[in-house]
């Protein structure tokens, strides 16, 4: 069982947003924030990607060496960070941007999917 919070907007209907990591963000980061209508985090991820992307290319350029070997190991690191902070914290930011949207949180709820917490949260209505 998983536990979702439940929010409510007058016109959009209801939705289910997942308490703790989110496989999907984990794997297909950049199209699941698009989805989730997180624009500016997929707005300042892709900037921080392509940023990386650069530094990695200018490091590769600059040819063998201590400072390019360094400049390389931190820049994994920094991809590795990039990857794994938005299934972290993608659903509170999810939270924020629905309660921003006019949502309003109903409860919490234990399902085994979205779709069941929706149903659940419905019946006690």
């Amino acid at each position: 069982m998983k536990t979702f919070n439940i929010y409510h907007h007058p016109i959009h209907g209801y939705e289910a947003v997942k308490i703790g990591f989110s496989w999907p963000a984990f794997f297909f980061t950049f199209i699941w924030m698009l989805l989730k209508r997180l624009w500016l985090h997929a707005a300042v991820y892709m900037g921080l990607y392509l940023l990386l992307e650069l530094i990695g290319n200018v490091a590769e350029q600059a040819g063998p060496g201590r400072a390019s070997g360094t400049l390389l190991l931190l820049t994994a690191a920094a991809y590795f960070a990039l990857w794994l902070v938005p299934p972290i914290k993608g659903n509170q930011w999810r939270e924020v941007n629905l309660r921003s949207r006019q949502y309003v949180f109903k409860g919490t709820v234990e399902a085994d999917s979205p779709e069941a917490a929706l149903a659940a949260i419905s019946d006690n209505r």
